[in-house]
């Protein structure tokens, strides 16, 4: 099976949600005996030098990448609101990107060709043009409901009007484009159930996130201290968001009731407001050279979040990790949970400060949460069964 993946941005190093989705594809195929190709946008906001990069599993496929300036500019974006496109999705379209890519289709047979998330999908019409492989797109996110979740969270301001623009260019587009794909994958079966409601006709199943479990063994040693950690990149605004409620809300509460437990914060491009506070037994550590030995260290894992989308891969890490997980049921939306049996949901500040001083005065509960949240991890996102399950996809649109 030879195999084409598209991506909005460099795997490598699989670091962030994406990049370790994208990688653990690349690695379970080629086990499976694909033959894979990988092109990628360079994006300005995720730019990676080919020098920087010393995977070993890059020497196994054909690799391409074409670098797309995809910043946001004030001028773009002010004569975008006099059309009727989606400025999310243009700024990740280049004619030079889209000549690269129909010279390679021209110069290889695929059988396959995934798009790997919606801000590549602009270039179906490249693929369809120059190849008569079967075309996937994987849905990483509903991508107008992150847009649509922030808009929600302001007042009557011209931003929120414009946010509500965004989501319903992105919700049309959205809604435009998946019928056009022989094959559509959400991450998640609540997604699957969203795309059959707006009348996907493709053939759709869902992928949600996968793990290659021997990588999650929890070989770290815990912190002599009680601690609460949390990671996440700080150029996505939920999660600045979220931050921001839980040091405002959240944390304060905790340090009023007891002095003895350590919040432990990590993230790449950490904003100022995140590293200048002078709050008692917060600890910065900015960005970490491994994300999995923070997360293991950590007694209680947080994810406060309130306007994502898709599938939290950080959730997923942390479980295998045999993590005690507090989230947001909008982080948690898409696993097959269940509250207070392998995961803690707290929405509201109040519930959110009960369940940390639960986890840190019931001797039992940060165990018997963390055992089973990676017996659910084994049993629903096992890369092994998941990238099987995929092969098998591939293999029925071919034959059809």
């Amino acid at each position: 099976m030879r195999v084409l993946l598209l991506s909005n941005r460099i795997p490598f190093p699989p670091h962030g949600g994406y990049a370790i989705v994208v990688y653990n594809t690349i690695q379970e195929l080629l086990s499976l005996g694909c033959e894979v190709t990988l092109f990628s946008l360079n994006t300005a906001k995720h730019y990676v030098f080919s020098s920087s990069i010393q995977d070993e599993l890059i020497k196994k496929i054909k690799f391409y990448k074409y670098g797309v300036d995809d910043k946001v500019k004030v001028k773009d974006a002010f004569f975008n609101l006099f059309t009727s496109k989606s400025y999310n999705i243009i700024r990740f379209y280049s004619e030079g990107c889209a000549g690269m890519l129909a010279k390679i289709l021209r110069e290889n047979d695929f059988d396959i060709v995934q798009f790997e998330g919606l801000q590549v999908t602009p270039y179906l019409e490249t693929v369809r043009n120059n190849s008569n492989a079967k075309v996937v797109y994987r849905s990483h996110n509903i991508e107008f409901k992150i847009w649509k979740r922030l808009a929600l969270k302001e007042g009557m301001t011209p931003k929120k009007l414009y946010l509500n623009l965004l989501s319903k260019r992105l919700r049309e587009y959205e809604t435009n484009i998946i019928n056009k794909f022989d094959a559509l994958f959400a991450i998640s079966h609540l997604d699957e159930h969203f795309f059959k409601s707006i009348g996907c006709t493709s053939v759709l199943t869902s992928f949600p996130v996968a793990l290659n479990l021997s990588q999650y063994a929890g070989i770290h040693k815990l912190t002599p201290h009680k601690s609460i950690g949390y990671i996440g990149s700080m150029d996505w605004r939920p999660n600045v968001e979220g931050l921001s409620w839980f040091l405002e809300q959240v944390w304060p509460q905790i340090q009023k009731l007891t002095s003895g437990i350590k919040f432990h914060l990590a993230g790449k491009n950490m904003p100022a407001r995140f590293t200048h506070r002078d709050f008692q037994n917060y600890v910065m550590e900015g960005e970490v050279d491994d994300a999995l030995e923070f997360i293991s260290k950590q007694h209680v894992f947080v994810v406060p979040l309130f306007s994502g989308s898709g599938m939290r891969v950080k959730i997923i890490e942390a479980m295998a990790l045999g993590k005690c997980v507090i989230a947001t049921s909008i982080a948690a939306e898409g696993i097959k949970y269940q509250h207070d049996k392998n995961i803690l949901i707290a929405d509201r500040a109040d519930d959110f400060y009960k369940q940390i001083l639960r986890c840190f005065t019931d001797k039992t509960l940060i165990s018997r949460i963390g055992k089973q949240a990676r017996l659910l991890v084994q049993q629903h996102h096992d890369i092994e069964k998941e990238s099987k399950r995929m092969l098998l996809t591939y293999q029925k649109l071919c034959a059809k």
